[in-house]
């Protein structure tokens, strides 16, 4: 008997405008777009899959699409054992649509793609701007660690080609003699820590002005990590 996985989605990432069905991972995924009263949703058969096993493939999914489309989308939950595809109900509008969706993706074969492209979108969908920076951040660790992390960062600034990322590094030469030193220990170690300065105050809105600033180059990084040395694809062509 088939039994149908319902998953709402949210966020403004491409989605189809009419229920569509995909391959990706070696199941078939069925879309829906967003009604009156339902959400866009993701629906998935769970015979010969686990419902842990296809939540997981549904994030895989929902990251790439994060990331090829540079928009926030999460799943919010929904339920399972239907014997059909059903419509989740409206909970929040805010959507994606797209009349043609020609995805042609599957999961990265790298471990190391899948992690990154999670944590890209976690950065894009999570309402805190010390927690997203944060995540984004996490895609450099993917490639260093510890000390090596401002070395890292030193050799990623000069290959920066971000509007917004180049005119936070701008400003922050006037005022930082080692601007790699200052994101790893005031923004990375900051949020991350809070047994010794300095330390993000996530109620100190000067705290939170300044990160959503120097965000814009964290992110700028591991857009050109996940490009570059991951090489992953920003086309939902593939």
């Amino acid at each position: 008997m088939d039994c149908w996985l319902n998953i709402g989605v949210l966020g403004g990432a491409c989605w189809p405008t009419n229920e569509s069905k995909i391959n990706f991972g070696g199941r078939e995924l069925i879309l829906k777009p967003a009604t009156k009263d339902t959400e866009q949703s993701i629906h998935i058969n769970l015979k010969g899959i686990s419902d842990i096993e296809a939540l997981t493939l549904i994030n895989r999914f929902l990251s790439i699409l994060a990331w090829c489309d540079d928009q926030g989308i999460e799943n919010f939950g929904g339920g399972s054992g239907t014997p059909i595809p059903v419509a989740v109900p409206r909970k929040h509008r805010v959507v994606g649509s797209s009349i043609a969706f020609p995805f042609n993706r599957d999961i990265e074969k790298n471990t190391k793609a899948q992690i990154a492209l999670a944590l890209y979108r976690e950065g894009l969908t999570i309402n805190s701007v010390p927690f997203a920076f944060l995540s984004y951040f996490k895609v450099l660790n993917i490639f260093w660690k510890g000390n090596e992390l401002v070395k890292g960062i030193r050799s990623l600034l000069p290959k920066i080609e971000d509007d917004l990322a180049k005119e936070r590094l701008d400003d922050l030469k006037k005022t930082e003699h080692d601007i790699p030193k200052y994101l790893y220990v005031s923004g990375r170690c900051a949020i991350a820590h809070a047994y010794s300065n300095p330390i993000v105050d996530p109620d100190d809105v000067t705290d939170l002005r300044r990160l959503s600033q120097d965000i814009w180059i964290v992110k700028a990084m591991a857009e050109y990590l996940l490009e570059t040395e991951l090489k992953v694809s920003r086309s939902i062509l593939g």
